[in-house]
């Protein structure tokens, strides 16, 4: 009984103090900015560029600096604990008065305009656990003084025009969790041993640094048991000499994101990119090398839902590219690109046995479709771009149509030259949205494209030879392409676009007649009409002059 009124009572008489210098905010209370971190505050603000006035609540008169835009103060202590002026749009120097804000933990300038060097004495702000400088104009070397911070748990510094070398002393970060480094500049890495020390790192995006003397890389990936993702995108590898310790490691990789691209990599790399997979592995990027084939191992990745192959310089044998991927990996794969990766031989129906397959580009390929085959088996594709396959004609490939999941295809330039069968346009699935046939040799009539394609976004059937009038667009594009045909008949049609959101319009080059109608109220939008070359007359409605977003006009 003592216990609980005696619980009580202290309760009671908590609840009745305010702390001194605090106030009640909905029932909370909170203390204020102390007043050495309030000038401190206003002295960074000083000499700044702050052309948006986002700043503009950081005045001599409001004394609760903890109130002011982008910084947050504990509510205990009121001491100033974040400063967080990302996107601000702030330019000029960063003054020492940071130095007085002795319990700030989270520093964010990114997405600014600052330029210069970062000042060293950054790194005497020990108790930051986030600091990103990324997406300024930062230049010179990267503060050695960085390497203090080593409370750090995220570090970003993308986005800037240093140089020199990644400084060594990042080794003491051990509890950093996040590493940004991506597109710094300059910038290199000579002594990789430092990252074996961070442990603790989960993300590490060293995108356009120099690794071409870091010969040991891949030991010191391979030590860091806690990475999921790995972005080491344009570093050089290709230059690297590969100790022979790096092709034995066991494969016991926690790395869920892996890109490796543009790095003009042989199939030579795959010796050593084993230990750096494994069924963890979701998406693999190697694009923009000299690959010409995948290893077995990759076709039993169980967890791998995208491979990105595209842009490999070096001839691909696309049956035997399947009959690699025929292991687990096919069960679980879902994105496949393989945009201008010189495949050569027939699409087979090693295709089918991918059936979680969504989003399939064999575009800028020359792969040869038989005849009496069709992708149909592909039942959960969404996005098909078949654009350059000049080998997919000339005949209208039917089997397209029973692709009922569809979202996107894109069939321009591959080549056909037929009239569109009557069931092309009755079959498609309710959600396409985006259609391109544009630059092949098609012909035949538009029917009603309302009561079929509703929610239709895109279209594109220009450089073609369709023929006859247009009855009727759905109300929802936001393009539309009819140029290079032979369509006739009025234009009245466009007054159905009527949800705003019509970007660009293109109907010339056809036989086109009539007046320009004055429906053109509903294109806020609209950046480019072309209505050139057909046999339209009178004058231009008063509508449009409404046409603000307008930049391309040709009637």
């Amino acid at each position: 009984m003592f216990s609980i009124l005696l619980l009580l009572l202290v309760t009671t008489t908590t609840s009745q103090l305010v702390p001194v210098g605090g106030d009640d905010r909905n029932g909370v209370n909170m203390k204020k900015c102390l007043e050495k971190e309030r000038h401190a505050l206003l002295l960074f603000k000083a000499p700044l560029q702050d052309p948006d006035g986002r700043l503009s609540s950081w005045t001599a008169e409001e004394h609760d600096c903890c109130k002011w835009s982008g910084v947050t103060c504990s509510n205990h202590t009121g001491h100033v604990t974040e400063l967080d002026v990302g996107l601000y749009g702030l330019g000029g120097e960063i003054s020492h008065s940071l130095l007085n804000l002795t319990y700030l933990n989270h520093l964010n300038l990114s997405y600014n305009s600052f330029n210069g060097t970062v000042p060293t004495f950054i790194g005497s702000l020990t108790r930051l656990r986030y600091l990103s400088l990324s997406s300024n104009s930062f230049y010179g070397t990267i503060p050695r003084s960085i390497g203090s911070l080593t409370e750090l748990r995220n570090l970003d510094l993308s986005s800037n025009s240093f140089h020199g070398t990644i400084p060594p002393e990042f080794g003491n970060l051990t509890n950093l969790q996040q590493l940004h480094l991506y597109s710094v500049g300059r910038c290199r890495v000579e002594k990789v041993e430092w990252l074996s020390h961070l442990t603790h790192l989960e993300e590490l995006y060293m995108d356009g640094i120099s690794l071409a003397k870091a010969n040991k890389w891949v030991d010191a990936i391979s030590s860091l048991q806690k990475l999921s993702s790995l972005s080491l995108d344009g570093c050089e590898l290709s230059q690297v000499v590969y100790p022979y310790s790096s092709f034995l490691n066991s494969s016991s990789s926690s790395i869920h994101y892996l890109d490796l691209s543009f790095n003009n990599l042989t199939s030579s790399m795959y010796r050593w990119l084993f230990p750096l997979t494994s069924n963890k592995l979701h998406k693999l990027y190697l694009s923009y090398n000299i690959l010409d084939r995948i290893p077995k191992y990759l076709g039993n990745l169980c967890s791998l839902e995208t491979l990105d192959f595209s842009n490999n310089a070096a001839a691909v044998e696309f049956p035997d590219f399947l009959n690699n991927l025929s292991g687990c990996t096919s069960l679980s794969l879902q994105n496949l690109f393989l945009y201008d990766s010189n495949l050569n031989g027939s699409i087979s129906e090693k295709l089918w046995e991918l059936p979680s397959l969504e989003y399939l580009d064999l575009s800028f390929n020359n792969p040869t479709v038989p005849s009496t085959y069709h992708l149909s088996g592909l039942s959960h594709v969404k996005y098909l771009d078949l654009c350059f396959c000049k080998l997919l004609g000339p005949y209208f490939p039917k089997w397209i149509q029973k692709l009922k999941n569809l979202i996107r295809i894109d069939l321009s330039y591959t080549g056909i030259s037929d009239t569109t069968p009557l069931e092309f346009w009755d079959t498609w699935p309710s959600q396409l949205k985006y259609l391109d046939l544009s630059f092949n040799n098609i012909s035949g009539k538009v029917p009603d494209l309302l009561s079929n394609f509703a929610n239709f976004a895109i279209i594109d059937l220009s450089s073609n030879n369709f023929h006859g009038p247009i009855p009727k667009v759905p109300s929802s594009l936001l393009s539309l392409n009819l140029s290079r045909n032979k369509f006739s008949g009025g234009i009245s049609f466009i007054c159905q676009i009527v949800d705003g959101l019509l970007y660009f319009l293109d109907l010339s080059h056809n036989s086109f007649i009539g007046q320009l109608p004055d429906c053109l109220w509903h294109f806020k939008e609209l950046k480019v009409l072309n209505l050139g070359h057909n046999n339209l007359f009178g004058s231009l409605p008063p509508s449009l002059g409404s046409l603000i977003q307008l930049q391309v006009l040709y009637v």
